[in-house]
């Protein structure tokens, strides 16, 4: 009898250590699973760079520039407004762009052919394409404040409304997201470093959107329209990158934007007769409903984001 209640409590201790065994396999497993989750790893695309072939004139252009300022002159009549020294106006004018007359790169190493494109920005794209649309505003202003070391302004919200600090990021802090909930979580140790920036930005970039820039600005009168603010519904956004002015007090803008698939942020050419101009005349979007490119806009979709403040 006693011989078969040992056998018993050793049967039971057996399964209760396989048990706790299991058991701490599992929180094991599942802690791998949160922190790789959590800590994406940001890798730069091999963009294919190569002569588009244009066979049309588009106006107001110097192909030997290599920043907007240089490529694209105002239209006669106009000048430049003043940015002030270090501003992300000027930030946006001084921007190194890719050769005129270049197909537009594509995140997988492909182009799209779109020879009407004035200029395309020389900057990087991430392997999996999440550098669209939002993504790309996203990226210019995060850049700005990185390289100005303006770290606390690095923080955008996804686009559930919760808002995904670099400063707390770079301390270790994560976000958990699963479907519209997410939270902040201690899940890695202090990094500083520019793959650690990177690797935040593409979190950014894959719970952020057209919404959550919505959520983060306040519309504005096409009066009011700087470098730097956006048009922007609930399907696409543009940025303003730059703006002209004439003695009667016309203005002008220069708009560029990314899209699906990601490609490279680029200027968008506007059509008016035969011509072909980069400019925007404020009459041009002066209206309750009106095009920038192929993407129709409203109003109410002329915005300010709250990262100029």
């Amino acid at each position: 009898m006693k011989n078969t209640e040992n056998i018993t409590k050793s049967s039971k201790r057996k399964v209760s250590r396989s048990f706790i065994v299991f058991l701490i396999i599992c929180i094991a497993a599942l802690l791998i699973v949160i922190y790789i989750r959590v800590n994406p790893k940001w890798k730069a695309a091999k963009l294919t760079i190569e002569p588009a072939g244009r066979y049309f004139e588009i106006q107001c252009l110097n192909p030997d520039g290599m920043t907007l300022e240089t490529r694209i002159a105002p239209p006669d009549g106009y000048e430049r407004v003043p940015v002030e020294s270090g501003s992300f106006g000027e930030y946006l004018r001084k921007y190194p762009l890719l050769p005129d007359n270049t197909n537009l790169p594509v995140y997988d190493g492909t182009t799209l052919n779109l020879p009407d494109i004035p200029a395309i920005f020389d900057i990087s794209l991430g392997d999996e394409g999440y550098q669209q649309c939002a993504d790309s505003v996203i990226r210019l202003y995060s850049d700005y404040f990185y390289e100005n070391k303006m770290y606390d302004k690095i923080s955008f919200q996804f686009s559930n409304g919760d808002v995904c600090s670099y400063n707390k990021w770079r301390k270790g802090r994560r976000m958990l997201v699963f479907g519209d909930f997410s939270m902040e979580i201690p899940a890695a140790f202090p990094d500083k470093s520019e793959q650690q920036y990177r690797n935040y930005l593409k979190e950014v970039m894959n719970y952020a959107g057209t919404l959550s820039l919505q959520k983060e600005s306040d519309v504005i009168s096409v009066d009011d329209l700087e470098i730097g603010d956006i048009v922007c519904n609930y399907t696409h956004v543009v940025m303003v990158v730059d703006k002209a002015i004439n003695e009667k007090g016309e203005k002008c803008y220069l708009f560029g934007q990314s899209f699906i698939p990601a490609v490279c942020f680029h200027i968008i050419s506007r059509t008016d007769g035969k011509d072909t101009t980069p400019w925007y005349l404020q009459e041009n979007i002066d209206k309750d409903s009106f095009a920038i490119g192929t993407f129709p806009f409203d109003k109410q979709d002329i915005r300010r984001l709250n990262y100029m403040n």
